[in-house]
């Protein structure tokens, strides 16, 4: 299991715009950012320009970032020097998200919500799962 040591605080921590997984997870949960996936992905990119380096790819999963309501990405505790690599990926999906967002916002019916935060939830669920947790 990944953890800080002597204070069992966990190497990493999430960037959501869920409330499926800051409902499961807030204890992993250190941004929490209601809106669309963009404002995960600069949160994201902000948090790396900071020294923190992404542990889950930003489009893991395979679905288009501007057609989907939730997204969440796992980055380290620790910070250290700027990781190129980590910075690199979220530019990319930045670039991807605007590529793919449409002209005017979708409305999202419930039901369609629920089931992409379900999808999401699972990413996490796999993720914490490869990580140890």
């Amino acid at each position: 299991m990944l953890t800080g040591g002597e204070s069992g605080e966990m190497e990493y921590f999430l960037v959501t715009n869920n409330p499926l997984v800051k409902g499961k997870y807030p204890q992993l949960v250190g941004h929490y950012l209601a809106g669309p996936v963009i404002g995960v992905f600069l949160q994201v990119r902000d948090l790396i320009h900071k020294g923190h380096r992404l542990l889950t790819h930003p489009l893991s999963g395979s679905l288009k970032p501007g057609r989907i309501p939730f997204k969440t990405v796992f980055l380290s505790r620790k910070r250290e020097d700027l990781d190129f690599a980590s910075l690199q990926y979220i530019e990319e999906s930045i670039d991807l998200y605007y590529r793919t967002v449409p002209p005017t916002p979708v409305r999202w019916p419930e039901e369609l919500l629920a089931d992409y935060g379900a999808i999401d939830l699972s990413q996490v669920e796999a993720a914490l799962e490869s990580l140890g947790s």
